[in-house]
């Protein structure tokens, strides 16, 4: 399957704004202290237990990593 330019630089700008974002907000998180950091982390995981999986949700991006993958963009 073949990998058009434009595929490649879009996959790209993609997994740049999510290392970007993901940056960011680890150096929020770290900035916080110990009891908020638990806090937190604790509010995160009751939330994602209540959530809905990824796969039943409108907003799911795994067709388009599953692509990428597909085309050897990303791992």
């Amino acid at each position: 399957m073949a990998v058009s330019e434009r595929e490649r630089a879009f996959i790209e700008r993609v997994a740049g704004y999510k290392a970007q974002s993901h940056r960011e907000a680890q150096a929020r998180h770290r900035a916080l202290g110990l009891d908020e950091r638990l806090e937190r982390s604790w509010e995160l995981f009751l939330a994602g237990r209540e959530a809905r999986a990824a796969r039943e949700r409108d907003d799911d991006p795994s067709p388009l990593y599953e692509r990428a993958r597909a085309l050897g963009l990303c791992s």
